[in-house]
């Protein structure tokens, strides 16, 4: 029996983070479920090892659903004095480690062998016991000591196998060695070649409680550059390698039989530098012109748009948005992240050929470098909307273990967060020159709700291509949602966040019952306030940027207040207006009665329009799931 887990990480209050509706899957659980049943499968077929029958059971702890609440019900339903049950934590990155930590201790308790693997085992170990520069002579100067990362020998110590870099030469051998009772407690993989290697499978289900069924897929892995803050060169390599593009298109052809279509979130950290990236999407292209629905969202560089026929190939293929990593529109701030290969006079045309092409333009942000203020982060901000990106994940600079920063702050005795629940890129993790941590936390936020304006969205949403529209309403709402409404970052957030008073993270003091549920009723609250908040946002959002241009006149005076609600394209500007006229009388109203009859017809319409709305929602949600 194996059963493997991607582990949440904990919210401020000691809670796993857990939500209703996931919105990121997990492409190492995908990779990892796949890599098990071709394990299996040859070691049921291997008559000289004693087993019989195989079972797999994939976990994703992040949403409600799939959570693992009792690892040790969970290990008894299965042990019946036959069965060997075998738990791998996937994929666990840096902010998930002390959840992963915490479900390895109590699942090797129960009596169940437990296999850690994941960007922070990989990261840490490269970064301090490897060497990050060893075989790398452009690197050779970064310091390593040379010792197995602390929280790494106490899981070791504690009888948990440590699974160090990829998995796809090591995984079957970590599970016939755990059936012959031959196991060690440390393996290290290497840079596997991966064409032939078994394309990532989610199992049947898994995006059932998703808000949309975006799936994954890496066509690649490494990344020839050397930023200083990455991890991904450094657990993943800086020569890139590749899948057999034939096995790729199979693969998506496969699920267009199947579902009929496909959303695809390539995870290759550079898809532009993939060797094979025209024959990949010439493949696409084909599929695409045989009837398949086929759209993606993939990753790229700020000078890919200088690849001849690059963005019309991508087009063609089907991609409705790219990610690009610029980081900083300072130049002293790209110098402190090693990011030498960006040119900051180039973002604005790298937005102009994504447009031309009907691509959304999708930019990844670092706040909190050591030449930033608050009101340098917020000039920065108007600044990426001048340059013409349509959406931005900002992150706060994070040392993450695996990265160059991370080796030099260790050699240095930088004093860090000893928490790694926190390094989530929502965290401030060292001391800032210009800002306190808080500052710097709130001023993400405000990150957030400065460029998701609703006049930048109305914007953004009028000048895309008409099949782009939804996923990126989704995507707007998705950002909003988390930073304004959950108070989480996107990158580890859903919708509708739930939790348990019997979790509670190991150490935290369990809340009284009371205590409990007046703060989760307040949240209950304060997250409906938001909802509402942002159910007549978007409703502005929506009815502004899909008004037709000779609709102008909508708010005309002379226009009837009948016309404009029942007959006329909807349009909330002269609504608006009105409430901010009523609330501006305040005290007044007491005395002027006719504003209150002049606001009855107003609330009418606002209840006509919301159940236009909500009617628009409906019919939006079933094309996203198709």
């Amino acid at each position: 029996m194996v059963i493997l887990i991607r582990a949440t990480n904990y919210d401020d209050r000691g809670y796993p983070r857990r939500f209703h509706f996931g919105v990121l899957p997990s492409n190492s659980l995908a990779a990892l479920n796949s890599l098990t049943i071709q394990a299996l499968d040859e070691i049921i077929r291997d008559k000289s090892l004693p087993i019989e029958y195989s079972l797999i059971k994939v976990f994703d702890d992040s949403v409600w659903s799939q959570r693992v609440s009792d690892p040790e019900k969970l290990v008894r339903r299965y042990q019946d004095g036959h069965t060997l049950v075998v738990v791998g934590l996937v994929g666990v990155q840096t902010n998930q480690f002390p959840r992963a930590r915490d479900l390895a201790v109590r699942f090797q308790k129960a009596g169940a062998q437990v296999v850690i693997g994941g960007f922070h085992v990989s990261g840490s170990i490269a970064a301090l016991y490897d060497g990050i520069g060893a075989g790398d002579p452009s690197r050779q100067d970064i310091p390593c000591p040379h010792i197995m990362p602390p929280e790494i020998q106490q899981l070791m110590d504690g009888g948990v196998i440590v699974c160090c870099g990829e998995s796809e030469n090591s995984w079957r051998v970590i599970l016939k060695d755990i059936i012959l009772k031959r196991h060690k407690s440390f393996y290290h993989g290497d840079y596997p070649d991966l064409t032939d290697a078994p394309l990532p499978q989610y199992p049947p289900n898994y995006f059932r409680r998703f808000a949309t069924p975006i799936s994954t897929l890496d066509f690649s892995r490494g990344c020839p550059f050397k930023c200083k803050f990455c991890t991904v060169i450094n657990v993943q390599g800086r020569t890139l390698r590749t899948r057999d593009p034939r096995a790729i298109l199979d693969k998506i052809r496969k699920i267009c039989e199947q579902n009929g279509s496909i959303k695809l979130f390539v995870t290759d950290d550079n898809f532009a530098r993939n060797p094979h990236w025209e024959e990949i999407l010439d493949g696409l292209i084909i599929l695409r012109r045989e009837g398949y629905n086929i759209s993606f969202i993939c990753q790229v560089d700020s000078a890919s748009y200088f690849l001849p026929e690059f963005l019309e190939k991508l087009r063609d293929a089907g991609c409705s948005q790219a990610f690009c990593g610029i980081e900083s529109v300072n130049p002293l701030n790209l110098e402190q992240a090693g990011k030498r290969q960006n040119k900051i006079d180039e973002y604005r045309a790298l937005c102009d050929a994504l447009h031309q092409h009907g691509i959304i333009a999708h930019a990844g942000y670092i706040i909190g470098f050591k030449a930033d203020t608050r009101e340098s982060i917020l000039r920065d901000v108007q600044t990426l909307k001048e340059m013409g990106f349509d959406q931005v994940s900002f992150f706060i600079w994070t040392i993450l273990p695996g990265s160059e920063d991370y080796a030099r702050a260790v050699a240095a005795g930088t004093v860090m967060d000893n928490d790694f629940n926190k390094f989530d890129s929502a965290h401030a993790m060292v001391e800032h020159p210009n800002m306190t941590k808080a500052e710097l936390e709130k001023t993400l936020r405000l990150c957030y709700k400065e460029f998701y304006r609703s006049r930048h969205m109305i914007n953004v949403l009028r000048r895309l291509p008409k099949q782009s529209f939804w996923g990126m309403l989704l995507g707007f709402l998705w950002y909003r949602n988390s930073m304004l409404g959950e108070l989480a970052h996107p990158m580890v957030c859903g919708f509708g966040s739930a939790c348990s008073r019997g979790e509670m993270r190991p150490g935290n003091p369990k809340e009284s019952l009371p205590a409990f549920w007046l703060r989760k009723s307040w949240f209950k609250l304060r997250y409906a306030g938001c909802l509402l908040r942002e159910f007549y946002i978007f409703q502005y959002v929506y009815f502004e940027s899909t008004k037709k241009p000779d609709t102008g006149k909508i708010a005309d005076r002379r226009e009837s207040w009948f016309k404009k609600t029942f007959r006329l394209e909807p349009s909330r500007q002269w609504l608006n207006d009105f409430w901010i006229k009523y609330g501006r009388q305040k005290w007044s109203l007491l005395w002027k009665p006719q504003w209150h009859w002049r606001m009855i017809p107003h609330a009418i319409t606002e209840i006509v329009y919301s159940w236009k709305f909500w009617r628009i929602l409906k019919a939006g949600k079933n094309k996203m799931t198709k």
